[in-house]
């Protein structure tokens, strides 16, 4: 199980949100690369970046630090967040970003759906409020069956499904292992949990369900995890 701190970016600065909620953001740092810096020194090897900025208005507007981001980092890489062009693609992929993920367009726009086959590192974000597939920040109800995004993303050669419980995202409640679980028994895709972990047996419980990997964010800038803590669970 890869173990993905994350980094959420607002304005420059490392944020996080409570359950998804910009009203709601407590900033953890004015200076994003020293932070992950930091994380690197401490044993972090993959990381979970989230242009929030993007997200809501549906424009990316971190690339340049997502760039030095890149730079430092050797390990996985996934990034997110207002990418909904083709070109916003195209230009993570150039600058070598891992997971490249996608939500709002491949859930509203199937020709689009269909473009990601050329790609071989695209992440579909699932973002889930109670039972709902929400898109535009987590603003907006999709219209969109979740067994047919399923089938989708696997005949167009998705690499992974990021599964995010917004209700539980930032709010140190523990994942949401029962919709974990339906989501297994729905696709053999790769599956990346998000929401909820708390401490370190989260991470325990998270790897026995055999997850691809796990995120671990608020639960870090809170000191409720180490780094080297989380990486005992990392393969």
């Amino acid at each position: 199980m890869k173990i993905l701190f994350a980094m959420d970016l607002i304005g420059g600065c490392c944020v996080r949100l409570a359950a998804g909620d910009f009203e709601r953001m407590t900033v953890y740092s004015h200076d994003p690369a020293a932070m992950i810096a930091h994380m690197l020194a401490e044993g972090a090897r993959d990381f979970h970046v989230i242009d929030l900025d993007g997200a809501r208005t549906g424009s990316v507007s971190h690339r340049e630090l997502i760039k030095v981001i890149r730079g430092a980092v050797a390990g996985y890489l996934e990034v997110g967040g207002g990418i909904r062009r083709d070109e916003d693609i195209a230009t993570y992929a150039q600058c070598g970003v891992n997971g490249i993920i996608v939500g709002t367009r491949a859930l509203t726009d199937p020709l689009f759906f269909e473009g990601l086959s050329a790609y071989r590192n695209i992440v579909l974000g699932l973002d889930m409020y109670e039972g709902k597939l929400m898109v535009k920040g987590w603003k907006e109800v999709a219209c969109a069956d979740v067994e047919r995004v399923l089938e989708d993303a696997r005949r167009f050669g998705v690499m992974a499904l990021l599964c995010t419980n917004i209700a539980r995202d930032g709010m140190l409640t523990g994942p949401d292992y029962d919709g974990i679980g339906r989501m297994k028994s729905m696709t053999a895709l790769p599956i990346i949990a998000s929401g909820g972990v708390s401490g370190v047996d989260d991470l325990k419980a998270l790897k026995e369900l055999d997850v691809w990997a796990a995120i671990v964010g608020k639960a870090f800038y809170e000191g409720r995890i180490g780094v080297r803590e989380a990486m005992v669970y990392a393969d």
